[in-house]
């Protein structure tokens, strides 16, 4: 029975073996960042804590805020949390073509004006974001590395649209684009979340939606379905500030007075998910689907579209992967045990 067990112990290692020596994905981390921690946020603490990812920049693009509080507080969160190695670079500040209206100034988002940033709680990072600019980094970042770089998305998509159409072999050159937009109305749980239709990233620039989804890429989409399979509850959040880090910190102080005041609370994790598909894709189950977006100027403005066929006219919808259910116990465990781990190490010298 010894013999039995210890083989089999000895088989289990040598089977881990291969992924322990694998090198590190890398990744470029495209966002509409906001603070206090919203949900790109607790994308990117998942991210900067998980080993098997070496991320080569931040993009930042307007959205949630506009591009320059996008920048400045991304920037502010990498020199709280040590991570100030790692570069960032200005993108787009307002959308291709989409201009905004007064009803868009009542709603969530600041991305239809780009003033100056205000002052980030414990003020301004001394790090300065990088002179090229994003759709540059994105380009050179992926065509000097064929076949290995993947970009998470969790903004809107205007900065990779540039990208394709700065270079358009950035297409069939970039390992995969995870995507964290749109809402499939075909699917269970398919509204949206700004229009009745529309999710909110796709919405703030369909045409750049609409270029990145026909592009031909190797996508994998996370729509709002999904998303409203997860939430973070304060079960999740007090075993994440029962640890004591400079992420959890940040947690803590931000969400907080919010779990105090009203301890039923709950967000939907949309970019978490986006983000913890890079570490095991195997937790979400997924579709293949034909997807595109509404671009014309009218009430389906930003509204995507998914079907198993095209339909008429979305003979150009293109076919990826759908993200449509989560194994939410392994999935949740997985994000608290990462953003609740003590930081790495720099992995490069500041550029």
């Amino acid at each position: 029975m010894k013999r039995m067990c210890t083989c089999a112990v000895l088989l289990v290692l040598f089977a881990a073996a291969p992924a322990l020596s694998q090198q590190p994905l890398k990744i470029v981390f495209d966002t509409d960042f906001a603070y206090p921690p919203q949900d790109d946020a607790m994308a990117l603490f998942f991210v900067l804590n998980s080993p098997e990812l070496d991320i080569l920049g931040i993009t930042t693009v307007a959205g949630n805020k506009s591009r320059n509080v996008a920048t400045a507080d991304v920037l502010k969160v990498l020199e709280v949390t040590g991570r100030t190695e790692i570069p960032v670079f200005e993108g787009a500040a307002s959308p291709l073509v989409h201009e905004g209206t007064e009803w868009d100034t009542r709603r969530h988002g600041g991305w239809y004006s780009n003033p100056a940033a205000p002052e980030p709680p414990g003020g301004f990072a001394t790090k300065k974001a990088e002179s090229r600019t994003a759709v540059d980094f994105l380009v050179r970042t992926v065509m000097q590395n064929p076949g290995q770089v993947t970009v998470l998305a969790i903004g809107p998509l205007t900065n990779i649209a540039m990208a394709i159409r700065q270079e358009p072999e950035l297409v069939r050159t970039v390992r995969q684009l995870v995507i964290m937009g749109g809402a499939i109305a075909s699917l269970p749980d398919g509204a949206g979340n700004h229009t009745p239709n529309a999710e909110f990233n796709f919405y703030v620039d369909p045409e750049a939606a609409q270029i990145v989804l026909r592009s031909g890429m190797p996508i994998v989409l996370s729509p709002l379905n999904i998303s409203r399979k997860a939430r973070f509850t304060k079960e999740w959040y007090d075993k994440v500030v029962a640890v004591d880090t400079p992420i959890t910190r940040l947690v803590k102080d931000r969400l907080g007075p919010g779990f105090q005041q009203r301890p039923d609370r709950s967000s939907f994790m949309y970019d978490q998910i986006a983000a913890v598909t890079l570490i095991d894709p195997t937790l979400m189950k997924t579709v293949d689907l034909y997807v595109d977006v509404d671009a014309n100027h009218g009430p389906n403005y930003g509204v995507s579209v998914g079907a198993t066929q095209p339909w008429p006219g979305g003979e150009r919808a293109r076919k990826m992967q759908v993200q449509t259910d989560l194994d939410f116990d392994t999935f949740i465990r997985l994000y608290v045990e990462r953003i609740t781990r003590p930081a790495p190490a720099m992995k490069r010298g500041q550029e």
